[in-house]
């Protein structure tokens, strides 16, 4: 049919593009909280749910400090979010079209 996973795509690059952002925020601790924190709940049946850094790690492909220090740099954080939307094979420029 000739179309992409042009929402799936745009959900990725958006959700990596938060990363930086609150990583970069100096006024909250929101990455620290999101990263290392956990949550006093039961466990529910069936598979675990994945947690945002495992989400985030799988489509950059990078560990927690990595991202921790990649984030820091609005450059090089542009570049990683872009890359792993291309390397899905999807033009994020269309995805926001």
């Amino acid at each position: 049919m000739g179309t992409g996973r042009t929402l799936l795509s745009l959900v990725k690059e958006r959700k990596l593009k938060y990363i930086g952002h609150a990583e970069r925020n100096t006024k909250t601790d929101l990455m620290k909280t999101i990263f290392e924190g956990k949550t006093e709940a039961k466990r529910g049946r069936g598979r675990p749910s994945l947690s945002y850094v495992d989400q985030v790690s799988k489509a950059t492909g990078l560990k927690l400090q990595s991202i921790s220090q990649k984030s820091q740099d609005r450059d090089i954080w542009r570049g990683i979010a872009k890359s792993s939307c291309a390397a899905a094979n999807i033009n994020p420029d269309d995805a926001a079209r």
